[in-house]
């Protein structure tokens, strides 16, 4: 378990399932912005039987809050052992539960974890442009906005931009060391 001034990450169990297919196939749960389907939910499943959701290409945990209850779902994708770079991602998935601070919390989480305890050099992201909320939660969190895919996503009917942010240990270890100073 991963845990943060707000959240606790935990890896997903068996009887988190039918809450993540639930949670996730709600149209409220990425927003108007991110692009989830029920299906993909489902694929989680069959992923979860395989390897617990705990594999170098696919991690998933589950977002607690401090009382245990569960708000969302983070991950990290893409993890590149050669160049010590991945890619991560944390939504709160109900709505009333957004804007007090448990994204940012996640993401800080999944950033100290990689940087720290696997001896990752990069993380990125990858954020739906009009996104403006997630954009600005890694930019506070040190990430740097460095490009935009054009039309990378289809959801909802049309296409959308998408933002990759970045962030590199170094300047991450000089904030964090900056941060502490009285």
């Amino acid at each position: 378990m991963l845990a943060g001034a707000a959240v606790r990450l935990r890896p997903v169990k068996a009887d988190d399932l039918d809450w993540l297919v639930a949670a996730c196939g709600k149209p409220s749960a990425f927003g108007e912005f991110e692009p989830f389907f029920v299906g993909e939910a489902e694929s989680l499943k069959r992923r979860f039987e395989q390897d617990g959701l705990l594999s170098e290409d696919l991690t998933r945990f589950v977002v607690e809050d401090r009382s245990g209850r569960r708000v969302g779902l983070a991950g990290v994708d893409d993890v590149d052992l050669h160049s010590r770079v991945a890619r991560i991602t944390a939504t709160i998935l109900e709505p009333a539960e957004r804007g007090k601070g448990l994204g940012t919390d996640a993401h800080r989480v999944l950033v100290s974890y990689l940087f720290l305890h696997r001896g990752l050099l990069r993380i990125e992201a990858f954020v739906a442009a009009g996104n403006v909320a997630a954009r600005g939660v890694l930019k506070r969190l040190g990430f740097v906005e460095e490009g935009t895919l054009r039309s990378r996503v289809f959801a909802h009917g049309q296409r959308h931009d998408v933002v990759v942010l970045g962030l590199l240990y170094e300047d991450w270890s000089r904030r964090s060391v900056a941060s502490l100073a009285i």
